[in-house]
């Protein structure tokens, strides 16, 4: 049995989804599942480890710096 999925899209976004379903011969709901489909397929490797300083939010006190990523790798290293 079929489940249903709602979202919210930006509606200039959701435009350029349904010209390029309609470029690809296929409608809107198709071309959202093909594209479903090929992420889980793709994700179903090894994960890949990826560097997200946004857990680190308010870790440090303010530097004047943006807390870039490059940032927090640095200050981690320094140990502060």
């Amino acid at each position: 049995m079929t489940k249903v999925l709602t979202l919210r899209i930006d509606p200039v976004l959701l435009e350029k989804a349904e010209a390029r379903a309609a470029r690809l011969g296929v409608d809107r709901a198709q071309y959202v599942r093909s594209l479903i489909e090929e992420d889980v397929a793709e994700g179903s490797g090894k994960p890949v480890s990826r560097f997200a300083s946004s857990d680190l939010a308010g870790l440090y006190e303010g530097s004047g710096k943006a807390a870039t990523n490059q940032e927090v790798r640095n200050r981690l290293r320094r140990g502060r």
